[in-house]
């Protein structure tokens, strides 16, 4: 067996020393791109993933099939939702540890806010829908489609039963949207930007994570045209971002969240149910961003509130704020 002389040895241990100081110096950078740029890093990830994902079911259905048809490709497609979540508590935990966690979770302790907000989360998807094509029917562009869709409280109820089961799902989308896109991106965004600004690029990366949905027809309802669906992703980022600058509640957001999923399960607006006519859809999203444009107009662009906006706090901010959420959960003891 040949033996190195004392110059190779040197040379390799100089080789290695060079490699963990090159490494060393790899990830100490890596960690200053991500903590500068938290959201960019979140949207490169996540959109990334979704493509690829989305690439890859395609690959698995033939072009004359429903992705439904395969078992295997419909569950890639359905747990892949949970990425931006994944990813949002991966960046939080490799930039701040178990105290960023712990913020960007907080939000959902704090439920204590005036009853009207919650009046908003239960219905505001119901009001903007029923206002927008009540305009149609009072204009004669529309007929009216009717409160409900067929088969939901009457009939045989397939509605319904199709709704209840797919509202686990939908809850747990809730909380990935609100966690990931409101709490980890807004909120980071609007630490260096205003309000304004930071919820219409959260809104245009969030409705380009369902771009690459219309490569298999799926996610996106049939017949949404995609301009209208962005600037919808954008005008709801906007009312979200007013709403929790407004009330620092992440339950709010998550009710909201939660019944925007279930809306259209009830109310027969989709261009699916008229025959690809998107007239009704269209205009809900005319409401929705009219509503954004008054919200902008009433409380300003910058803080779109009537404080200051919701910026993502320091370790030691972070703390104090979530001991005072926990706080809110226990009842006060009387004196």
């Amino acid at each position: 067996m040949a033996t190195l002389s004392f110059g190779q040895l040197r040379c390799q241990r100089l080789t290695l020393l060079i490699l963990v100081c090159s490494l060393a110096a790899f990830k100490g950078k890596m960690k200053q791109f991500v903590a500068k740029y938290p959201v960019l890093t979140f949207a490169i990830l996540t959109l990334g993933y979704q493509f690829a994902v989305v690439g890859m079911v395609k690959t698995m259905v033939p072009d004359w099939a429903h992705l439904h048809d395969s078992k295997n490709a419909w569950m890639i497609f359905r747990m892949r939702v949970f990425g931006p979540l994944v990813f949002a508590v991966g960046l939080t935990y490799y930039l701040e540890g178990r105290a960023g966690i712990r913020q960007l979770f907080s939000s959902f302790f704090h439920w204590r806010v005036p009853l009207k907000w919650y009046a908003l989360a239960f219905t505001w998807k119901f009001l903007f829908t029923y206002v927008g094509v009540g305009l149609l029917v009072v204009t004669g562009i529309a007929l009216w489609p009717g409160f409900l869709v067929d088969d939901f409280l009457i009939g045989s109820g397939e509605a319904s039963i199709a709704l209840l089961k797919n509202l686990p799902f939908i809850v747990g989308i809730a909380l990935v949207e609100e966690t990931a896109w409101m709490k980890f991106c807004v909120t980071r965004l609007q630490v260096k930007y205003k309000a304004l600004t930071s919820c219409v690029i959260v809104g245009m990366v969030w409705g380009m994570w369902y771009l690459p949905m219309l490569l298999i027809n799926e996610g996106v309802p049939d017949g949404y045209p995609w301009p209208v669906f962005l600037i919808s992703m954008i005008s709801m980022t906007i009312l979200l971002g007013w709403t929790f600058n407004m009330t620092q509640s992440g339950v709010i957001l998550l009710i909201m969240q939660i019944v925007s999923n279930c809306a259209f399960f009830i109310i027969p607006v989709l261009p699916a149910w008229w025959g690809g006519d998107a007239t009704y859809i269209t205009a809900f999203v005319a409401i929705n961003n009219l509503s954004a444009v008054i919200v902008v107009l009433v409380y300003g662009w910058r803080e779109l509130g009537t404080a200051p906006r919701a910026k993502w706090k320091t370790l030691e901010e972070a703390e104090e704020k979530t001991q005072e959420a926990e706080r809110e959960m226990i009842p006060a003891r009387a004196n």
